[in-house]
């Protein structure tokens, strides 16, 4: 599995960030107006916490706590409906997974679950040195920011998930983003060696940078959060 070089990546290409339609963002002057419901604010509460505990690099606790600070106001709350669809079918798996790592861990995998039904999970694009049939092993979605279950402008809150043995492809960050593994992983920052990562991982990715990520044997889960421009 070793990484190609020399083939380039298309500056600005963030390929977390495939928003089809420009999103209805909403005023500053709504923010903090609604209740943001429990399961959300106990998922935020407990990722955040892990983000910046005393473990985790300052670069990202500096990303996590820019974006939780903010979270201290709730954006708009999209009204409660039934599932949506394309939740992705390993998902059940991966979260079992996390569940099963810690007892730190098991609240977190129980909110996410709760969650995942409530998101608008898109297929991921492909690019360089991305895994054969990636735009059907890969899903990602906003929990808080531009299309998610908490609209807002300022900032993103997301997810992504793999099937075993996929590889994301090779991209450039538009922004500071700091990242939490749910899942084994392995990493691939700028021009870094690969480096493997366990459950819990949290770690950062500098604007303007490369990123990219694979899973072996166990079909990945990680959360990440960044400062909207503007």
């Amino acid at each position: 599995m070793a990484r190609a070089v020399g083939r380039p990546i298309k500056p600005g290409a963030d390929l977390l960030l495939n928003d089809d339609e420009k999103p209805a963002y909403i005023r500053l002057h709504d923010i903090g107006r609604e209740r943001r419901p429990r399961p959300l604010q106990e998922f935020l509460n407990d990722v955040g916490g892990l983000m910046l505990s005393a473990e985790a690099p300052a670069v990202a606790s500096f990303v996590a706590g820019k974006v939780l600070q903010r979270l201290l106001k709730t954006g708009k709350v999209r009204p409660e409906s039934g599932p949506l669809p394309g939740v992705p079918e390993g998902l059940d798996d991966a979260v079992r997974h996390l569940a099963k790592s810690g007892r730190k861990y098991e609240a977190i995998a129980s909110q996410f679950q709760s969650l995942a039904d409530k998101l608008l999970w898109r297929r991921g694009r492909s690019g360089p040195f991305a895994s054969l049939n990636f735009g059907n092993t890969h899903s990602h979605a906003v929990v808080v920011g531009p299309g998610g279950m908490e609209e807002r402008a300022d900032l993103r809150v997301g997810a992504i998930y793999m099937d075993r043995y996929t590889r994301f492809p090779d991209h450039v960050q538009t922004q500071p983003r700091a990242f939490i593994l749910l899942s084994p992983a392995e990493i691939c920052l700028g021009d870094s060696q690969w480096f493997s990562a366990a459950t819990g991982t949290v770690f950062a990715n500098d604007a303007g940078q490369s990123f990219a990520i694979r899973c072996t044997a166990q079909p990945l889960l990680a959360v990440w959060c960044q400062i909207e421009p503007g």
